[in-house]
């Protein structure tokens, strides 16, 4: 009953507006602009005073300042609570699932053996004590495993921050004018800056922004990351004639090994890389206990044993070894608050911007392993647990730096062994972070007799699985944006650091898309005869329907749909497969129509979506103009053509395109015109592919009756 009452409504205004605009129209004959645009119902258009949006930024800084501060006093009001039913649940589950507990543990005492060689590596890498980067990994596993947004993930002493560290830590590095304890503070200062920074974006919700980062940013970031770690490795072929420990060797004292001068201790280190490459490579194809003992161990003992029976006694060769690299002693974390030089303006900017850069490193490969335990677990990811995450590595990081710790972030490796071991809880990577503690002061004197060669051919290992080697086949398959994108990533991380070139990458992705996109903007272009608007005949006019985003990459190609001399009196826009993203959008269509003006010709808009509305109406130079542009919108009439009928000169009744004078252009060519399926979502993929798809008229009924359900046309039909 309703829907009758409103037709009638609609064609009695439109009947008692017909004399009016009738009126109007004959302006075209003397050269003026129709005002067919003047229907009875206007458009109520507006915007909200200049200064209306203070008080709405107050509120809206109000709510989330009380939101947080809600979420704070339910968490110290409920923390009591929370501890004892989460302990005590968890003791009444495991004993209620003795074998679950046991698995864990034995899973992250497998994890934490693992960790050991790649901890003590990564140490070298980041120019640290192997203490430092123990405990780091021993403070990271614990408090991320108990705090952290995915129970069973593993962190610790990670080569992401280990390949920016070296920057603090080298004598040829940031702060060349300060010594190398000097250096190592100001390391666990940005640490501790770092920690804040993580609990800083934790709390913006900012884990979202990862889906920002393009496949190709990954995969340079990844191969960047091999090619420093790799570089990392390369002075374990140097030696340092005279010095006790090698660290304290400067740049200039170092030498390299050669056949010359060194040849069976260059050959030994060698022979040290290639075996524990070999047993890594190999060992876990051994039947049985293959997958039960990590590989790395194995080669670290093999790898020991040859150094100091085979080697030192049986040939009297001897390669460096971790007591002759840095002083190495297994004892507790001691806090120790890192003191920077007063007055050292260059030491402070480091703090500062080596915090962020390590923040967002380690934040991002976090989430990246969140999301791939996700996927191993079958776990429908929650952007809440990221950002947790991102407070447990945040947290983690700060007591590091406390403690003399380097810090670290998520360990993909070792998540993903954890988890495919069986480890769901956080048992396994809370285990994993005491055991580490557990042999670092009982395992001190085996630790000092590892070989420099051995834990150089864990992390070759190490390059050669972080390394895509697929970029290889997209280098020569893929498209050359996606290639220049990889190779940029590469490069920028190789010689500059990861944050920056993931920066890079993201915008040179976006700049890539933002040319893609601006040539899928297309138009669907139709000359109707006998066209009546609202009541009113109107002839000629020219029928442009607008697909795509209207945005500053495709408002030229839209402002090439028209031609000011040769366009007709009237021109209708039709944005209903439309979007106005910006306002070089809404500068297009005010420039499109003040020109026309000029020229005594009008421009009129249908079909308007909302979020295009609300642009136009917030940023719209002449006001007045767009009020009376914009018609107001009715139903779609399915009594005689439909609008979008009108559009593409399609004949429903042949299921044909029409090809009558209606499609013929000023020139007396004739054009045909197809359109597509409609979408609920009229910007997807899928739509773009469809936009010269021609329809069946079983195709066009479904279409029209989507049309009359879901959108909100201007009345315009033909006689």
């Amino acid at each position: 009953m309703a829907p009758q009452d409103n037709n009638n409504n609609a064609a009695a205004a439109g009947d008692d507006n017909d004399d009016a605009l009738a009126n109007n129209n004959s302006k075209h004959s003397s050269g003026g602009v129709s005002s067919v645009h003047e229907p009875s119902k206007a458009v109520e258009l507006g915007r909200e005073p200049f200064f209306a949006f203070i008080p709405a930024v107050f509120r809206w800084a109000g709510g989330i300042v009380g939101g947080e501060l809600g979420h704070l006093k339910n968490g110290v009001t409920s923390f009591p609570s929370f501890t004892k039913s989460y302990v005590g649940g968890a003791f009444t589950f495991y004993r209620k699932n003795p074998r679950v507990f046991y698995d864990e543990v034995i899973s992250g005492f497998t994890v934490a053996i693992m960790q050991v060689p790649e901890s003590i590596a990564f140490s070298f890498v980041a120019g640290v004590p192997p203490l430092s980067g123990l405990h780091a990994t021993f403070w990271m596993a614990l408090i991320t495993g108990l705090l952290g947004g995915k129970p069973g993930m593993i962190s610790g002493a990670a080569g992401a921050l280990a390949v920016v560290v070296t920057k603090i830590t080298a004598e040829d590095g940031a702060l060349p004018h300060l010594t190398t304890d000097e250096r190592l503070n100001v390391l666990y200062m940005t640490m501790f800056a770092c920690g804040w920074f993580q609990i800083l974006f934790a709390w913006l919700r900012l884990a979202k922004l990862v889906r920002l980062i393009p496949e190709t940013g990954m995969i340079g970031f990844m191969n960047g990351l091999a090619i420093i770690i790799f570089m990392a490795q390369l002075p374990a072929f140097k030696t340092c004639p005279g010095v006790e420990y090698f660290v304290d060797c400067t740049l200039d004292q170092r030498q390299w090994l050669t056949f010359q001068n060194e040849p069976w201790v260059l050959t030994a280190t060698l022979v040290q890389v290639a075996l524990c490459m070999a047993i890594m490579k190999w060992f876990p194809k051994v039947p049985k206990i293959g997958k039960i003992i990590p590989s790395s161990l194995v080669g670290l003992l093999i790898g020991a044993f040859v150094e100091h029976v085979i080697f030192r006694i049986g040939l009297g060769v001897e390669t460096r070894t971790v007591a002759q690299t840095a002083q190495m002693s297994g004892s507790l974390p001691m806090f120790n608050w890192p003191a920077i030089p007063a007055g050292d303006s260059t030491a402070l900017q480091v703090v500062l911007v080596y915090g962020v850069t390590l923040a967002a490193i380690g934040g991002v490969e976090s989430v990246l392993t969140l999301q791939a335990c996700n996927e191993i677990t079958d776990t429908v990811p929650k952007i809440s647990e990221s950002n947790q995450e991102l407070f447990a590595q945040g947290l983690a990081n700060l007591i590091s730096g406390l403690f003399s710790a380097m810090g670290g972030d998520a360990m993909i490796g070792q998540s993903t062994i954890n988890i495919m071991n069986g480890a769901r809880y956080r048992v396994s990577s809370t285990m994993s972070g005491i055991f580490m503690l557990l042999f670092v002061v009982a395992l001190a004197p085996f630790i000092n007799l590892l070989p420099i060669a051995t834990l150089t051919g864990v992390l070759f290992m190490v390059v050669i699985s972080t390394f895509q080697w697929k970029t290889f086949v997209i280098l020569r398959y893929g498209r050359l944006s996606d290639s220049i994108a990889i190779l940029l990533v590469t490069i920028i991380a190789v010689f500059f650091n990861l944050a920056i070139a993931i920066g890079v990458g993201i915008v040179f992705s976006a700049l890539v898309h933002a040319w893609d996109s601006g040539t899928h903007v297309t138009a669907d272009i139709s000359f109707p005869s006998n066209l009546k608007i609202n009541g009113v005949h109107c002839h000629p006019v020219k029928y442009v329907h607008i697909r795509g985003s209207i945005f500053f990459g495709s408002a030229r190609e839209f402002i090439n749909q028209f031609n000011i001399a040769t366009d007709p009196d009237t021109v209708i826009i039709d944005l209903q497969d439309a979007l106005v993203q910006d306002h070089s959008a809404v500068a297009a269509i005010q420039g499109i129509t003040h020109r026309f003006a000029q020229a005594g010709k009008q421009v009129l808009i249908v079909n308007l979506p909302t979020k295009s509305r609300g642009r136009l109406e917030r940023t719209h130079g002449d006001y007045d103009m767009l009020q009376k542009q914009v018609l107001h919108k009715g139903d779609v009439e399915r009594g005689g053509d439909s609008l979008r009928n009108i559009a593409v000169g399609y004949a429903p009744s042949t299921g044909e395109v029409n090809t009558d004078e209606s499609n013929t252009m000023g020139d007396g060519t004739t054009v045909e015109y197809h359109t597509h399926k409609v979408d609920p979502n009229p910007h997807s993929l899928e739509n773009l592919e469809m936009l010269h798809a021609p329809l069946t008229a079983n195709e066009v009924e479904l279409e029209l009756d989507q049309l009359a359900e879901t959108s909100k046309a201007v009345t315009i039909e033909r006689e």
